[in-house]
């Protein structure tokens, strides 16, 4: 379906950019000198409260887009749609696996703000950018591809 097809597009594409846009913002706040402990860890837990409920939702709702693309596509127009949604459904994994892995023990490890950061925490954070950039990186990829994807041909039968 081509509504399923440009859903899947504009829902992949918009969390590449949001995501590139928070993590341009996270590191603008970070190195601000201006900043102190507590007001980093502060919009860090602020930040990332709404960075991942946004990531999830966006990266399911191009998955689902993807999925309802399928439908009355013949079998060899479907390779790339079906890379893609493998690749977001990899997207998800990924957030999910920062999510409880390494995100929540960050909160753990800077709540309250501007408590002493534990010899843990670099390790972590390192973890997380890694993770983040992979999984931004594979959702870049799936919408590459699905925007490469051309929209199923619906020609008008002559009457």
């Amino acid at each position: 379906m081509r509504f399923g097809l440009a859903v899947a597009r504009l829902a992949s594409a918009a969390w590449v950019g949001a995501a590139v846009l928070f993590v341009i913002t996270a590191v603008r706040e970070v190195r601000h000198p201006g900043f102190d402990s507590v007001t980093k860890d502060t919009l860090a837990l602020l930040r990332f409260s709404a960075y991942y409920p946004f990531g999830f939702v966006l990266v399911s709702i191009a998955l689902a887009g993807t999925l309802l693309s399928l439908l009355g596509r013949q079998k060899g127009q479907r390779r790339g749609i079906v890379a893609a949604a493998g690749l977001l459904g990899l997207v998800l994994l990924l957030m999910v696996i920062d999510f409880v892995t390494i995100y929540l023990p960050i909160v753990a490890m800077i709540t309250p703000a501007g408590r002493a950061h534990s010899s843990e925490f670099a390790g972590y954070h390192q973890a997380s950018m890694v993770i983040n950039a992979c999984g931004l990186a594979v959702c870049a990829i799936a919408a590459a591809l699905l925007c490469w994807q051309s929209p199923r041909d619906e020609t008008v039968r002559p009457t």
